[in-house]
Formats: structure tokens, C-alpha cells, sequence
């Protein structure tokens, strides 16, 4: 009986032992939980108040943008996608917000600084006045890389939109087709345009 007393006695100070070891494990990882969750919580504000500010220059983009073509050719590209498999356009749940304000970025600089957007583009557009339809092929390369969702984007509806782009904000651009007969040459536009996605 004795022995029994002392075996409970070592047993429970080696379960003590073990359990203020337990104890201290639990609260590190609560402790290690809650910081996780604070990360958390301030990237969720931070990422709102980014989106504000897309929200916001995408706004002022659909009021300052007049071109119906370039209007209908936002919807077709960033809006739908094409199953090619089935050859059906589908709508798509939501848009590549960063892409969108991306591609326009350059063209409304002035605004999206307003907003600190130039610290989302700063790492891929260089600050300038002005650049060729080339440079701005490669910069939307660059954001395809940095933002792409994975959704394929309709290349035949991406094409005409960055075509009708080209020639509303970039008419005095170093590499713009020449008029033929005074007026824009469309074909010399897409295979500029094709040319450089291609490089």
C-alpha cells in the first residue's frame, strides 16, 4: 500500500511536470494564434483601403473615358471570358481590378498618384511624360506577370481595346503608324500591336 502511495505521489509530480509543460505550449500557441489574427486583420485594412482607392480611380475612369469603343472593349475583355473549347462567352463573377487600373494608369497618372496608386505601379512603370506604343506594350507585359488572375482574357477583344487605347492616349507616341490617306490605318495598328506582344 505504501508503494502504491509513493507511485501516485511520483505520478502526479511527473503529470504536474508534463502539464505545466502542456500549460506553457497552449500559450504560446494562443499567444503565436493571436498574432496571426492581428497580421490578418491589419492586411484586411490595409487591402480595403487599397480597394478604396481602385474603386475611386476607376470611378473617375469611367467618367473621364468618352470613347464607346474603348468603353464596350473594357467589357468585352475584363467582364466576360471565352470558353474556347465551347466558343461561349461567359460572364465573369469579377474583374481583375488591378489589371483594369493598370492598363489605364499611365494615361491618368496625375489621378492614380492622387490616390498613392504609384506605389502599387511604381516597381513596373518608370515616371515620364510620355512613351512609345512599344514601352507601353511592355509595361502591360509586366503587369500581366505581377496581377494576372489565371482567367485567360479574350485575346481578339484584349487586341481591340488595346488598339482603340493606342490611338485615343497615344496619337503622338514615337511609334504610331503613319495616316494612310488621312486617315488611321487600322491594319497597321494591329500588326504594330501584334508585333510587340510578341517580342
Amino acid at each position: 500500500m505504501a508503494e502504491e502511495f509513493m507511485w501516485a505521489i511520483e505520478s502526479n509530480e511527473t503529470w504536474g511536470a508534463s502539464s505545466e509543460k502542456v500549460s506553457e505550449v497552449a500559450i504560446q500557441k494562443v499567444q503565436e494564434e493571436a498574432r496571426q489574427a492581428k497580421k490578418v486583420a491589419q492586411q484586411l485594412k490595409k487591402d480595403k483601403a487599397i480597394n478604396d482607392k481602385f474603386a475611386q480611380f476607376l470611378s473617375y475612369l469611367m467618367n473621364e473615358i468618352t470613347n464607346e469603343h474603348i468603353i464596350k472593349g473594357i467589357y468585352d475583355t475584363f467582364f466576360t471570358t471565352l470558353d474556347y473549347k465551347t466558343n461561349i462567352t461567359y460572364l465573369r463573377k469579377n474583374m481583375n481590378t488591378i489589371v483594369v487600373v493598370g492598363v489605364f494608369y499611365p494615361f491618368f497618372q496625375e489621378k492614380g498618384d492622387e490616390l498613392w496608386l504609384d506605389q502599387v505601379f511604381a516597381k513596373i512603370l518608370e515616371p515620364r511624360n510620355g512613351f512609345s506604343i512599344r514601352e507601353y506594350v511592355q509595361y502591360l507585359q509586366k503587369i500581366s506577370d505581377h496581377y494576372h488572375d489565371n482567367i485567360p482574357l479574350n485575346q481578339g477583344s484584349f487586341i481591340t481595346l488595346l488598339i482603340e487605347i493606342i490611338k485615343e492616349y497615344m496619337k503622338h507616341a514615337s511609334d504610331v503608324p503613319a495616316l494612310k490617306e488621312g486617315e488611321i490605318d487600322e491594319e497597321a495598328y494591329k500588326n504594330l500591336t501584334y508585333q510587340y506582344l510578341h517580342e
